[in-house]
């Protein structure tokens, strides 16, 4: 009997280890355990999250801008000192070549004067012209602006102000009619020196007119008096350019400021022309 009973026994357990078995070969091998998965309190990419970010960037962009408009503007605060500078440099060596070259002219003025009358009292008594006396005019630069030109074609006026445009705009105005002059009494001056070359050098280098002709002196009269006239408008308009300087360096930039120091300096020179 014990020997019936005991394979029923041992069967039960065998089947349920098959079942087991089974079960457990029907699961995948790489299914990962089920996980408690809960929803986040929060999205990753709500519109507070994006406003957020959004508002990150706006700043730092205001920052960065502000930032380099700084930079810039000490660039702009330094290129502006440095031209200004420039200019009142230009300012101060206009007025030292300006009273150099009119000191030069007035003396060439004078010598012109005493000239012409040596020469209409010779073509008055039909008699020969006097000698010369040495003509010793003093060397001289006549002013000039190349800074203010250059900063006008670099464009770099815009770094001033507009009462400063003005001032120099006017200076550049009077410069234009300064050179203008100066072409004119050179011309002048050229066409006397070459009536000069027609005649013999007397041992100082002056010409020897003693044996030239009433027609040598109406000539040689008329080019001296031409010199002379173009020599006096060139000293109108130093006298001008001066006056308008010295008000820029004064500190003065409107123009009527400007004007009334030009009109000073036109009266000094009717003052020395009697």
């Amino acid at each position: 009997m014990a020997d019936c009973e005991d394979p029923k026994i041992s069967q039960v357990p065998a089947d349920n280890a098959k079942t087991e078995v089974d079960s457990d070969a029907k699961r995948p091998e790489n299914t990962p355990p089920m996980l408690d998965v809960h929803a986040p309190h929060e999205a990753l990419h709500t519109w507070k999250g994006f406003f957020i970010h959004i508002a990150t960037i706006v700043v730092g962009l205001f920052i960065a801008v502000a930032l380099e408009q700084s930079v810039e503007a000490l660039h702009r605060s330094h290129e502006v000192a440095a031209l200004r500078e420039d200019l009142r440099t230009e300012i101060r060596q206009i007025i030292a070549d300006s009273r150099e070259s009119e000191a030069a002219h007035r003396y060439e003025l004078g010598w012109l004067k005493t000239r012409i009358a040596q020469s209409q009292e010779a073509v008055r008594n039909r008699s020969p012209i006097r000698p010369s006396e040495p003509n010793q005019m003093p060397r001289y630069a006549s002013p000039d602006i190349p800074i203010w030109r250059s900063a006008k074609v670099g464009g770099r006026t815009a770094l001033l102000t507009k009462g400063e445009v003005n001032a120099y705009g006017e200076i550049e105005y009077i410069q234009a009619h300064l050179d203008e002059a100066e072409a004119e009494k050179n011309t002048a001056e050229h066409a006397v020196r070459s009536f000069n070359r027609e005649f013999p050098a007397l041992p100082d280098g002056s010409p020897d007119l003693g044996g030239a002709s009433p027609e040598d002196l109406h000539t040689y009269l008329r080019l001296l008096s031409t010199a002379y006239e173009a020599m006096g408008n060139y000293l109108y308009w130093l006298d001008i350019l001066t006056g308008a300087e010295s008000a820029v360096a004064a500190g003065k930039t409107t123009l009527a400021d400007i004007y009334a120091a030009e009109r000073q300096a036109s009266e000094r020179d009717a003052q020395h022309s009697m």
